[in-house]
């Protein structure tokens, strides 16, 4: 159970009780919120573990902007904080330039979350109702995290420029 945990954990008190509250907030745009209020007050663990862990258990309706701005966070122990060491394994695995898809939701401008999957891109594509998946590269230097959580084989990329268009796929149902 315990196995999955980064060496960077160390319980603190101050970290348990914000964390307690997250838990009362959990799957609510409120979460996020609280989160950006008080996480100057987390240790460098906590900040990254709880951040990744209100993205993976809800995105929905919240501000990405916000998210941007928490996931760019100048914090030491990012990469062994904010996934866990079975995703960090699995991060260290890609190749130098990976490919990922998205299908965009309608009007869709802003966002940050791709897949490595296409056949997660196509589940996406008909759970928003579009017929059109974009693969895209990126350079792993360029990539925020991977999270293998919700099984989307999720990658977190922040910066659009930084990523590279290859083609759109039409899909049909």
């Amino acid at each position: 159970m315990f196995e999955d945990i980064s060496p960077n954990f160390e319980w603190n008190p101050v970290d348990a009780n914000i964390a307690k509250r997250l838990i009362d907030l959990e799957e609510t745009p409120e979460a996020i919120q609280y989160f950006s209020r008080v996480c100057h007050k987390l240790t460098d663990y906590a900040y990254w573990f709880l951040l990744s862990t209100l993205w993976v258990s809800y995105t929905g309706f919240t501000d990405i902007n916000l998210w941007k701005k928490l996931f760019s966070e100048k914090r030491p122990y990012r990469l062994t904080s904010i996934m866990k060491p079975s995703e960090l394994k699995a991060f260290q695995n890609l190749p130098k330039r990976i490919t990922i898809y998205r299908a965009h939701r309608p009007n869709e401008t802003d966002w940050i979350a791709y897949t490595l999957d296409f056949d997660i891109a196509k589940r996406f594509a008909r759970e928003r109702q579009v017929n059109i998946i974009t693969e895209y590269r990126i350079k792993k230097a360029d990539v925020t995290a991977l999270f293998l959580r919700r099984g989307e084989n999720e990658i977190i990329a922040l910066d659009k420029s930084k990523i590279q268009f290859i083609k759109e796929y039409k899909i049909e149902d």
